[in-house]
């Protein structure tokens, strides 16, 4: 009787461990020996069983699509600031998981390049694009440092030009964070426009990036942030002419 391996479970495995690497130790310590550790097994095991090709930020990457899928829900069918609120609070870590898997994500995408979702690079009035960018990797930058030779952000794409695997990811996330957006608007004021739905959208995703960062930081607590998001949806409300 032939042998039946159970390579998705196999696999399974090895999406957990690097998660779990990124949430622990951070995207530095993710290697194929911290993975043997985290297994309790060796890593000749390890490089038998995984494709030395294999990019272990994207394992990573694959558990925290699962770990989220199940907390995604779909559009109401009523209106209104709770159900709006409702449609938002998935989309920030409202427990200890979630917190986990909001760790991890930000982790991977701070430490991939950052060129591809940036305009082309171009001079104008105030010198090189990516220096307004510098912020990412050298956090606030004064306008005057701004005029300072800085080094443009590593290549997104590798010598045969494909995008970063994480990079791609993280475009993805912000095209479906930005489409679940316009839904809430449109949930908690249904009478406004496409165009006025997506400007609400895009001044919300800034405040629920925040709120998570905040929650993963301990700075408040998952009930707090969800109290923070509704307050601005009732804003929102309010806010439109009678």
């Amino acid at each position: 009787m032939p042998k039946i391996i159970d390579y998705g479970g196999r696999f399974a495995f090895f999406e957990l461990a690097s998660f779990t690497l990124v949430r622990d130790h951070g995207v530095d310590r993710l290697s194929r020996h911290g993975l043997a550790k985290v297994l309790g097994t060796s890593i000749s095991t390890v490089r038998r069983l995984l494709n030395p090709e294999a990019d272990l930020r994207n394992l990573a990457l694959n558990e925290v699509a699962v770990r989220r899928r199940g907390r995604i829900g779909r559009r109401p069918s009523s209106t209104g600031v709770d159900a709006g609120a409702a449609m938002l609070a998935p989309l920030m870590p409202t427990c200890p998981a979630a917190i986990a898997d909001e760790l991890v994500w930000w982790r991977l995408a701070v430490a991939a390049p950052s060129t591809a979702a940036m305009p082309g690079d171009h001079e104008d009035d105030e010198g090189p694009l990516h220096h307004r960018f510098a912020m990412a990797n050298h956090g606030y930058v004064p306008r005057d440092v701004l005029r300072l030779d800085i080094e443009a952000p590593r290549s997104a794409t590798d010598v045969d030009g494909e995008v970063d695997r994480v990079v791609l990811a993280r475009q993805e996330r912000h095209d479906d964070v930005a489409a679940r957006l316009v839904d809430v608007v449109r949930v908690v004021a249904p009478e406004v426009g496409r165009e006025e739905a997506e400007r609400s959208a895009a001044l919300l995703r800034p405040l629920v990036d925040g709120l998570g960062i905040e929650v993963c930081l301990g700075h408040l607590t998952p009930a707090e942030a969800v109290e923070v998001a509704r307050s601005h949806l009732q804003g929102l409300l309010l806010s439109r002419p009678r």
